[in-house]
């Protein structure tokens, strides 16, 4: 569905509303604000499609021989996924994995959401590294790290269906068509051998970092408007997927599955997601920055920031025509574990309407600021020859969540 069927659907509205006589200065300010928020997630969504196809381009720049580009492994997965490993893949591992999803995080309008139909389609997941690690964690025997892309097609379909609740849709029930998805990432795999079948014992999976993730979404048709566009449901949906797939799926969060109850005949719970405890958490005030490179028409710029530490990231506000931000906001990052390196990834990025430019990047080593004081500092912008951020960093060891 393009940008020109909503503003069809717009002018539509306005001629009814015209029509009743009910045409309104309220109704053309709305229509003019559905659309800007229409076209910012379209351009939103153009952005995050041409970085991935300039990661996937680099990628490819290396020559690699037919080993090393797992070409084989590829080929063996495209002959067994039509046999049996979409059903497999479909029915005995993600059915009963996504109910546990839906219901932990169906948002409050839904009572209940349940799995109707899931097919994957004809296309397999493609793999485009495999490296083993030489560092296991815990008892694993084996750890592996896989690039794998998964690119749905066409005759993919999930049905979901959404009972809400009664003070909302009087109880009724709703359903949601998943006509399309693509994940991108890497893939950590720690396995643990057994000297009796199955031969593996468990398997624990969890994301690097967190994957790039589209996917359509079409209400009680497979033919219609795709939701995720939608001003409101697409902020939504992507932080439901963000939640669930940094709270659960991105490491050091991981799905843990045991074989022996898996291929057990008897109906048994398989799988449990291993979610790791904060321990600390740290606050990140982002203050401001001084000295930015120019990166506009008009030699200023319209900067925010981003963080990350691990799974977890932040974004500030955009400030609009400076070189000279200010932003004064805090955030909170928890702290899963001190025994990894938690560095603090900081880029500044002007705003622009397609690709964002880079203003500079920066990082702090959380693990050295753990004496409980804030820690206020002026850190230089690295990849660019100008500018400063000023950043304060508190850490606090404490389990529950502390407020200042």
């Amino acid at each position: 569905m393009s940008i020109m069927h909503h503003v069809g659907i717009v002018l539509f509205f306005l001629w009814a509303l015209s029509c009743f006589g009910w045409t309104h200065l309220i109704a053309y300010f709305v229509s003019l604000i559905y659309l800007f928020l229409v076209h910012e997630r379209y351009v939103r969504k153009l952005r995050t499609n041409l970085q991935y196809e300039e990661s996937k381009q680099a990628n490819r720049k290396r020559v690699l021989s037919d080993s090393e580009t797992v070409r084989w492994l590829n080929h063996a997965v495209e002959k067994i996924w039509s046999i049996c490993m979409e059903e497999i893949t479909s029915q005995k591992i993600l059915l009963p994995i996504i109910p546990w999803f839906l219901e932990k995080y169906k948002p409050w309008t839904a009572k209940k959401a349940v799995v109707r139909h899931l097919y994957m389609g004809r296309n397999p997941p493609m793999f485009t590294e495999v490296r083993v690690l030489r560092q296991c964690t815990g008892d694993d025997h084996l750890a592996l790290e896989m690039g794998m892309r998964f690119c749905t097609a066409d005759d993919m379909l999930a049905v979901l269906a959404v009972k809400l609740r009664r003070r909302l849709g009087f109880g009724m029930w709703t359903k949601l068509h998943i006509t399309s998805m693509q994940v991108e990432g890497k893939v950590l795999i720690g396995i643990k051998f057994l000297r009796r079948w199955p031969f593996i014992g468990r398997l624990r999976v969890c994301f690097a970092e967190p994957p790039y993730f589209q996917m359509t979404v079409k209400p009680i048709f497979t033919h219609g408007v795709d939701v995720t566009v939608l001003p409101g449901i697409a902020g939504w949906l992507d932080k439901l997927l963000s939640m669930a797939f940094e709270q659960t799926l991105v490491q050091p969060n991981m799905l843990v599955a045991d074989m022996e109850k898996f291929v057990s005949p008897c109906q048994e719970t398989w799988f449990s997601v291993d979610e790791k405890k904060h321990i600390a958490f740290a606050k990140v005030e982002v203050i401001e920055a001084s000295d930015m490179k120019p990166s506009d028409l008009n030699g200023l710029a319209d900067p925010y920031v981003k963080g990350q530490v691990g799974p977890y990231g932040f974004r500030t506000k955009i400030q609009r025509k400076t070189l000279a931000p200010k932003w004064l906001e805090e955030f909170e990052v928890p702290i899963i574990t001190w025994e990894s390196q938690n560095v603090l990834a900081i880029e500044v990025r002007d705003k622009d309407h397609f690709i964002d430019d880079a203003l500079g990047k920066c990082t702090v080593n959380i693990n050295d600021l753990r004496n409980g004081e804030r820690h206020d500092m002026w850190l230089p912008l690295q990849d660019i020859k100008m500018g400063r951020l000023h950043l304060a960093l508190t850490v606090r060891e404490e389990k529950k969540v502390f407020f200042w």
